[in-house]
């Protein structure tokens, strides 16, 4: 299997659909083989059916895994990891706001063994942000993004460390997603450091970039999990045996 792509979703029913179809074109436009997860995060809407009601109208194979709860996005993803055949694997968040298409700048970037992990960014010099996000998240992304490079020595030439888009080897990211504990906002950084410690190279491309206005995420109203998270991963990154 060349290729997974992992979507995780809350509450998704009326975009699942064009997701799916979005992520199947891309896989047969590029690809022999590959894979589409949909990881349904407990929703309380129709998510999980409308995308498994498509499964005949696309090439590519599609598992849909639906939580028992609401977990936070960094669960599902781990979930589909678990789940993923690829060679390499990419997760994507609902709502199409990076094309699939710039996963080609990844994947490249993988394929010539230039990174072992290769994440989207909205920040760097060829990045194109269409439709910005609401202040207030831009500055709690912000704020919590100088406090991961002050307190957890996330490198500072990494410019962006929560977009959702990224692309890892297929067995680095089976690997590093077992061991993640972080189930919430900040999943992304353990990730990042995670992978770091374990000596895997991480890089970043440019992406082009959407903000999803009817994204289930509110950032202002889960600050206290977020200050939780990072206290969290403050904590064990102090004691942890990587």
């Amino acid at each position: 299997m060349e290729l997974s792509i992992v979507i995780p979703a809350y509450n998704e029913s009326k975009k699942i659909k064009k997701d799916i179809f979005a992520a199947d074109k891309f896989i047969h436009d590029n690809f022999s083989s590959g894979q589409i997860i949909v990881v349904d995060d407990g929703s309380d809407d129709d998510t999980t059916k409308a995308a498994n009601s498509i499964v005949n109208e696309i090439k590519t194979k599609l598992d849909v895994i639906k939580l028992d709860k609401n977990s936070g996005k960094g669960a599902a993803i781990r979930e589909g990891v678990k789940h993923s055949e690829g060679k390499i694997i990419l997760y994507a968040d609902a709502g199409l706001t990076v094309p699939f298409n710039d996963a080609l700048k990844g994947i490249k970037l993988i394929k010539e063994n230039k990174c072992d992990i290769a994440n989207g960014s909205r920040k760097m010099h060829d990045s194109n942000v269409v439709r910005k996000q609401d202040i207030d998240r831009r500055i709690i992304s912000l704020f919590f993004g100088l406090a991961a490079k002050l307190f957890l020595h996330i490198p500072k030439d990494m410019t962006d460390t929560q977009c959702g888009f990224k692309l890892y080897k297929g067995d680095v990211a089976r690997e590093l997603f077992s061991r993640l504990t972080i189930a919430g906002f900040l999943f992304e950084i353990e990730i990042i450091l995670l992978a770091l410690k374990r000596g895997y190279r991480v890089v970043e491309f440019p992406v082009t970039w959407s903000c999803d206005r009817d994204s289930r995420l509110s950032v202002k109203k889960s600050s206290k999990n977020i200050i939780a998270e990072f206290k969290e991963i403050y904590k064990e990154f102090n004691k942890r045996d990587i």
